[in-house]
C-alpha cells in the first residue's frame, strides 16, 4: 500500500512555495490564510521538518525543501493532465448495449448512422437478444428493455412510452369498410400480452366503448409474438405507431381505428444502479429520445 502525503496539504504546499505566501495560496485555492498555514504544520509535522521559514510578513521556502517543491509541482500538474485527458475522453470508446432484435431491426439499426455523425468517437455494439441481460457478468453497459419505470437493482431512463392504436393483416378485414367502430373491432379476435389484458380495456375506454366482458383475446409471451400473430391475419392486436410504421406503409398491417392510447409501459435505458453516470449512454439515450420523438410526430417523453 502506498504511504503518501495528504492531498490537500501536498496543494498548500506548492501554492505557497509558487507564490511564497500563505495568503497568496490562500486566495489561488480558495480557503482562508489560517487554512494554508494549518495544512502546511500538518505536512511539516508529516516529514519531521520546517518547509518555509517564517520571516515578518513573509515566508520564503527552505533550501531543503526547494527539490520537494519542484518534485510535487510537476505531479500535481501531471495529476491534473491526465484528469484533463480523461474527460476529453468521456465521449469515445465504445458502449455495448443489450437490445430485443425486434425492436433494434425497427427503430435503432435504421437511425444509426444518425449517431455515428453526431458522436464518431463512440462505438455502439449490440447484443441482441430476448433474454433479461445480466448487468453482474460485465459484458454490456446498459440494455434497452420494455417495461415499467420501477425495476429493482438498476436506473431506468424513459425513452418512449408505447402509444398504440389497434392493427390487422388486411385479410383479416377484407371486405369490410375501415374504419372500425369499437363494438366492432370487439366483436374479433384480440390479441394480447399475457398479464398486460387490461391494455385493451384501456383502449376501449380511450373509444367511449365499454369492453365486452366475453372477448376472444388470445395470449402472448412477448409483444413481438402478439403482432406476429396479427401479421398473420389471426386477430387485432395493439401496437405502437412508430414501431409499425413500415408495415403500416407497406400494407401489411392496416389501421383499424384513428383512437389511440398511451400505455404506462415503453422503451427504458436501463443501466446498473451506480451513482456515476455514463456520458456516452446519456447521449445515446438522448438521441434515442428525439430520433423516436420525431418518428411520432414531434412529442418527447418526459
Amino acid at each position: 500500500m502506498r504511504r503518501l502525503p495528504n492531498l490537500k496539504q501536498l496543494r498548500a504546499f506548492d501554492a505557497a512555495a509558487r507564490l511564497s505566501s500563505f495568503r497568496g495560496a490562500a486566495d489561488e485555492l480558495g480557503v482562508t490564510q489560517a487554512a494554508i498555514s494549518h495544512q502546511i504544520k500538518a505536512l511539516e509535522a508529516y516529514f519531521g521538518r520546517q518547509l518555509f521559514d517564517r520571516l515578518n510578513r513573509k515566508i520564503a521556502l527552505r533550501n531543503d525543501a526547494r527539490e520537494l517543491a519542484e518534485d510535487v509541482g510537476a505531479a500535481l500538474r501531471q495529476i491534473e493532465e491526465a484528469a484533463a485527458r480523461y474527460q476529453q475522453n468521456e465521449m469515445t470508446g465504445t458502449i455495448r448495449i443489450s437490445v430485443t432484435p425486434f425492436y433494434a431491426n425497427r427503430m435503432v439499426l435504421p437511425f444509426l448512422d444518425e449517431f455515428a455523425e453526431i458522436y464518431p468517437e463512440i462505438s455502439v455494439k449490440f447484443d441482441y437478444s430476448y433474454q433479461i441481460a445480466d448487468f453482474g457478468e460485465g459484458k454490456i453497459d446498459a440494455a434497452l428493455r420494455y417495461g415499467l419505470s420501477e425495476w429493482a437493482g438498476e436506473r431506468r431512463e424513459l425513452i418512449h412510452r408505447d402509444r398504440v392504436v389497434p392493427v390487422t393483416s388486411p385479410k383479416l378485414v377484407a371486405g369490410e369498410e375501415l374504419p372500425f367502430s369499437a363494438a366492432k373491432i370487439a366483436s374479433f379476435p384480440l390479441a394480447a400480452v399475457e398479464g398486460q389484458e387490461r391494455y385493451w380495456g384501456q383502449w376501449f375506454a380511450a373509444a367511449s366503448f365499454e369492453m365486452p366482458g366475453a372477448c376472444d383475446i388470445s395470449r402472448h409471451a412477448q409483444r413481438a409474438l402478439a403482432l406476429d400473430y396479427a401479421l398473420a391475419g389471426n386477430a387485432i392486436a395493439l401496437a405502437d405507431l412508430p414501431l409499425i410504421r413500415n408495415e403500416l406503409a407497406t400494407g401489411s398491417l392496416v389501421q383499424l381505428s384513428p383512437t389511440a392510447t398511451t400505455l404506462d409501459r415503453g422503451i427504458h435505458l436501463a443501466t446498473p444502479d451506480s451513482p456515476f453516470l455514463d456520458k456516452r449512454l446519456t447521449a445515446f439515450a438522448d438521441w434515442l429520445r428525439r430520433r423516436v420523438a420525431l418518428l411520432s410526430g414531434g412529442e418527447v417523453a418526459t
